[in-house]
């Protein structure tokens, strides 16, 4: 203690002949100077700030995959800190060699180097040097802080090196470098320098560094590659072996020279690493979720996810500056086998490069998990590139998407779950037409008769009416079926259904009169037949609803993170409730299940009992498959990214289909993608509840009597199952630039 309270006096003695020499005008010999230790010299050091920042310097967000494996590494500073043990000991001797020999032997300043220096820069030969490792670590926490700021001016004054501003910059570090040793010891100011320091090639540390030029950890370094990094940090860019190896081979040999004189290495050593060559193994670090590979989207959503959460800070800047530099641990619910099975499913279905975009979302119904989230298209905001977008097919516009896509019938489930609810039965006859034409009026909405015009509708194979059960209905994917249980439920009410499971508009849009309160979806009477843009994640999370009997949990993409000290932070979590009764869910994957062993989704169908539902919209300009097993539910969707153009009749892998339906496209990458995912995880076939027991199938009057179905006239051009009538535009109640409606879905 003694000894080092000594050094201490030592510097400041030292620091007080430079601010004598720096308030004399900068200009007084070293000889005159030598004796200003005064009042003067004092009050200048002690007006000069001493405390350095305690802000910790920038670390990269690591995401993880649920099993603890990297995804990505979001950063503005490519920096990994490591403790001193994990730094090789001939990286140590290499850059205190080159940067200051006597660092364990001499205080914050080195007096001896100051007196050096001023002989020289009094002698005409510029602001010479003679900072310590202390001090040039203070230099380097300064240009830190300063740009964590985004004071350009502070992070300039802090390198200023010539004339006033250089003597000013010397002794501010100087006073703040004897704080420094009071409350760092010399370890651990060298082990900080050594995290700090920059090395060319946005890399900071010198394991960052080390990994960087070559593809080995610090702790793995040897004499020449030490010595190489140490001759970098005095002039990265010029010193940099990529652009300009020479130049970085002979500043190598300058730092195994010095090494040599100062006995940290002998003779031999040294001609032996002169003698080698520059060999580097560089390994680029791609910065952030664009070197997640197929988990890049999902990469996105969570960072998105993070700076909307107020945990991690107060602003947006905050919570970006804390996932650039915060070291902050993410875990996240991607398992790996599961994102890689949904990936090569997407991709076999829809091959990259096409116009034709697919998209899949996974999730584990009772906790929420998202398990894999893949698209057919490559990361990037280079988006000139065919099959490059940044924009997420899988979740909504908050999120990283778009305005999602019509599910047609794959929402019809909504409204089952409502039948149902009402104590209805799947065993009840529905009388189905081939086309309908029904006005407004004979819909509900929120308790009242809707206002507007008419609303026509069709079904997308002629043959599919008549008398049926809710059931067959279901299998079939009658719209016309469909539309007549609409009519007896209120569409606010299969509306706020589907907003307890999740199911929003992807861009929500502002409400108009009339639109009920719990629920941001368009309530008209195409609401059935799917005419709402929603996102397949949404889609997903509710029918894992069904497979979890009853128990809707909103999506979740993180499971844990931890700050750069290992403490656990909050997290959103799933919200898991009871939202449908065990029964109501069991009678719908009951009607479900028949949807895939003999109905429209037979493509889906897997070594295990599988539920869902096929969603084909007017024209097929999108496609749907959204299903569940007991352990996975997930949703594909197929479609293009923008306007309305049909998949019929476009050449997709390299075939032309006439139709392209929901059973077409997405079923079998549905199928591949739960199938591979549930053998990949080696998950048991195991059955859906039992449902409860059938009802005595309830014959009611017909909803529409055969009197008042309006067929066209075989004189004229037949209605096209496609058309829909939009409202009178003198009925206000439903402004028809309010209520998008495209044509109506089939199955």
């Amino acid at each position: 203690m003694r000894l080092a309270g000594l050094r201490l006096l030592v510097a400041f003695a030292g620091i007080s002949v430079v601010a004598g020499v720096l308030v004399a005008g900068l200009l007084v010999p070293p000889v005159a100077a030598a004796g200003l230790l005064t009042r003067e010299g004092v009050d200048v050091f002690e007006a000069l700030p001493a405390a350095l920042s305690d802000e910790r310097v920038p670390e990269p967000t690591s995401i993880l995959y649920a099993d603890g494996t990297l995804m990505a590494r979001i950063y503005d500073q490519d920096r990994i800190v490591v403790p001193l043990e994990d730094i090789a000991p001939v990286m140590r001797e290499a850059i205190l060699a080159i940067e200051d020999a006597r660092f364990y032997d001499h205080g914050p300043v080195d007096v001896r180097g100051i007196g050096r220096a001023l002989v020289n820069n009094a002698a005409g030969s510029g602001t010479q040097g003679a900072s310590t490792l202390t001090q040039q670590y203070v230099k380097n926490v300064l240009v830190q802080d300063a740009v964590a700021r985004g004071d350009r001016a502070s992070a300039e004054e802090a390198v200023a090196s010539e004339g006033a501003e250089g003597y000013a910059r010397k002794l501010r570090e100087m006073k703040m470098a004897v704080g420094v040793e009071k409350r760092m010891s010399k370890d651990e100011i060298l082990a900080g320098y050594l995290n700090i320091v920059f090395f060319a090639n946005n890399v900071y540390g010198v394991e960052a560094a080390s990994q960087f030029y070559f593809g080995k950890s610090a702790r793995d370094l040897v004499l020449p590659e030490a010595a190489l990094l140490a001759g970098m940090v005095q002039s990265p860019s010029q010193y940099d072996p990529l652009d300009d190896p020479a130049a970085a081979r002979e500043r190598r040999d300058v730092v195994l020279r010095r090494m040599a004189e100062v006995g940290f290495i002998d003779e031999a050593a040294r001609d032996a690493a002169t003698a080698a060559p520059v060999a580097l193994d560089v390994q680029r670090s791609r910065r952030g979720c664009i070197g997640a590979g197929s988990a890049a989207y999902f990469c996105d959503y969570v960072t998105r996810i993070l700076l909307r959460d107020p945990a991690f800070g107060a602003t947006e800047e905050e919570r970006r500056r804390t996932l650039r530099a915060g070291g902050l641990e993410v875990t996240t619910t991607l398992d790996p086998r599961v994102q890689q099975a949904t990936a090569d499913a997407v991709h076999r279905g829809v091959a990259p490069g096409q116009p034709v975009r697919a998209a899949a979302s996974v999730v584990e119904p009772g906790t929420g998990r998202i398990l894999a989230m893949a698209q057919n298209t490559t990361f990037s905001p280079d988006d000139s590139q065919p099959g490059v977008t940044v924009l997420n097919y899988n979740v909504d516009k908050a999120h990283g998407g778009g305005s999602g896509f019509q599910t047609g019938s794959a929402f019809k489930v909504f409204t089952l779950v409502e039948w149902l609810r009402s104590g209805r039965s799947l065993e009840d006859v529905i009388h189905a037409t081939e086309r309908g034409d029904d006005a407004f009026a004979d819909f509900t909405a929120c308790g009242r008769p809707m206002r507007g015009g008419r609303y026509t509708y069709g079904n997308a194979e002629s043959g599919e009416s008549g008398a049926m059960t809710v059931r067959e209905a279901t299998r079939l994917s009658v719209n016309t079926a469909y539309v007549q249980m609409e009519k007896q439920l209120d569409l606010c009410a299969i509306a706020g259904t589907a907003q307890d499971l999740g199911v929003t508009l992807a861009a929500p849009t502002v409400k108009v009169e009339g639109q009920p309160a719990n629920t941001d979806l368009h309530v008209f009477p195409a609401l059935t037949l799917g005419v709402n843009e929603v996102s397949p994640l949404s889609m997903a999370g509710a029918y894992a609803a069904f497979a979890a009997d009853g128990t809707h949990c909103r999506p979740v993409a993180v499971s844990a993170v931890r700050d750069r000290d290992g403490r656990p932070l909050p997290v959103p979590d799933a919200g898991c409730t009871q939202a449908l009764d065990p029964a109501v869910a069991r009678a719908v994957t009951s009607a479900l299940t028949d949807v895939v062993a003999t109905g429209t989704g037979r493509a889906a169908a897997l070594d295990r009992p599988v539920a869902g539902k096929t969603g084909t919209t007017n024209a097929s300009t999108d496609v749907w498959f959204v299903g569940y097993t007991s352990q996975l539910s997930a949703a594909v969707w197929v479609g293009h990214a923008a306007g309305s153009r049909s998949l019929n009749g476009e050449a997709i892998n390299g075939v032309v289909r006439e139709r392209v339906y929901g059973g077409t496209l997405p079923a079998p990458i549905w199928r591949d993608a739960v199938g591979g995912a549930s053998a990949a995880l080696g998950l048991p076939v195991q059955p859906f509840p039992a449902p409860p027991p059938p009802e005595p199938a309830l014959l009611p009057e017909p909803a529409l009597p055969p009197e008042s179905v309006q067929l066209p006239d075989p004189a004229e051009p037949a209605l096209p199952p496609e058309s829909v009538q939009l409202p009178d535009p003198a009925e206000p109640a439903l402004p028809p630039e309010s209520v998008q409606l495209p044509p109506p879905p089939s199955p």
